[in-house]
């Protein structure tokens, strides 16, 4: 769809193109960068209550981008975007308290949007709600709901619960310790991408846990995570070279 059809689309007031447009400005897409322009056609989709547009303009009020920072504003924003149903908004909400200085964190609230967002398709509040499980941060620990969240966080292809899952088989948190299922899952990881994963690989060949000792499977996993910005990794590698 051409520029000029979405454009006659949003003068129109169709609040999908409005929220298109909005895209394009705020990120420069063949257009000059404008997020005061972005937010004006967000603005304009939110005020039809689109809570995609209403979600972004939470998340410019949160990062003052385009609009003055604001994080109770973008707190306003993001639960009316939250309550319209938006998966997003949700997870944003969590993060909000979970992570974000400036507001009073409360774990309680954050693993409580964490889990909604989760229920509304968010495989990120999942993974996120899988993480305040294992590590019982303002809810109760408990490993084998974080295995389940992992897991299924696996399934959508998420490389960072392949990782968490991985080392709860490799030090035996909730499930008995198993090298050999740990060294899979960390396989499984490493092929979505996960550095941290191909950097556990790297160590693991380098000690024989998990898999066959071999220093030349250990640099390959070590150089293929350094070359994905893995430090750790880097370090390793190095050491080995010295």
């Amino acid at each position: 769809m051409s520029f000029e059809t979405v454009l006659k689309a949003a003068k129109q007031g169709d609040p999908d193109a409005q929220v298109a447009m909005g895209y394009l400005f705020f990120k420069g897409d063949g257009v000059v960068q404008d997020r005061r322009e972005a937010a004006r056609w967000f603005g304009l989709a939110a005020d039809q209550g689109n809570a995609e547009a209403i979600c972004n303009l939470g998340y410019m009020r949160a990062h003052g981008a385009g609009l003055r920072l604001d994080l109770e504003k973008a707190m306003e924003l993001y639960e009316r975007s939250a309550e319209l149903g938006y998966a997003r908004a949700m997870f944003n909400l969590g993060f909000m308290y979970s992570d974000v200085e400036g507001v009073e964190q409360d774990w309680e609230k954050a693993f409580a949007w964490y889990t909604r967002a989760a229920e509304a398709g968010s495989v990120m509040g999942r993974y996120r709600a899988g993480v305040m499980l294992q590590e019982g941060r303002g809810i109760p620990r408990d490993p084998q709901a974080a295995i389940a969240a992992y897991e299924e966080c696996m399934e959508a292809g998420y490389p960072k619960a392949g990782y968490r899952l991985g080392m709860m088989h490799l030090t035996g948190d909730g499930v008995p310790r198993n090298p050999d299922k740990a060294a899979k899952m960390m396989v499984k990881a490493a092929d979505m991408g996960s550095e941290d994963a191909m950097c556990e690989l790297g160590k693991m060949s380098l000690t024989g846990e998990g898999m066959v000792k071999s220093e030349n499977n250990a640099r390959k996993w070590l150089s293929k995570a350094a070359a994905r910005g893995s430090e750790e990794a880097a370090q390793i590698l190095e050491g080995i070279k010295r």
